[in-house]
């Protein structure tokens, strides 16, 4: 299995094979020195092939094990995305079962980036309805969700769900900053 920065490498050799190494250290924000190390390991496991085009430029290409590889590592990257975002709507739908024991009916999701979309898929079955503006809300007794962070809410009850579960999900990358 290859690791995240061989993936980068073969991510941008996969896209156009007459990259000078250099170029993929500009591309993939590695080293030219680990673009070098890393490129001789992809052809040592079989992974890379090479050309030689002339005595100065040589060619990279992906062989069907290099293919293979790529697919199975972004087929893990997508199971762990899905894995995560399972784990924050649950978390979400736990605030959300907590709001609702004490008595809130109606909820409101505010926003329209990818958190707000995990705070929708948790509110299902639940009152809610979704805005982008607060001028948008229309009943002041319900319970305002925001997953942006710093967003203001005007007085308005409100969770602001990214700061209440916190740093540990936002630095895996899940949602971005």
């Amino acid at each position: 299995m290859v690791d995240d920065n061989e993936h980068k490498v073969i991510e941008e050799i996969s896209r156009r094979q007459n990259l000078t190494q250099r170029e993929l250290s500009a591309r993939t924000n590695l080293s030219l020195g680990a673009v070098n190390i890393i490129i001789k390991r992809l052809v040592k496991r079989g992974v890379v092939k090479t050309t030689n085009l002339n005595s100065k430029k040589l060619e990279y290409a992906l062989t069907p094990k290099g293919f293979s590889e790529k697919a199975a590592k972004s087929y893990n990257y997508i199971l762990k995305t899905i894995g995560l975002v399972k784990k924050v709507k649950a978390e979400i739908a736990g605030i959300v079962l907590e709001e609702f024991n004490r008595g809130q009916r109606k909820f409101v999701v505010l926003g329209d980036d990818d958190l707000a979309d995990i705070i929708e898929l948790a509110l299902k079955g639940f009152d809610y309805e979704r805005i982008n503006e607060l001028k948008d809300l229309n009943d002041p007794k319900a319970l305002v969700l925001v997953g942006i962070r710093g967003k203001k809410t005007n007085g308005f009850r409100s969770i602001n769900i990214r700061e209440r579960l916190g740093e540990a999900y936002w630095s895996v990358g899940l949602i971005p900053e």
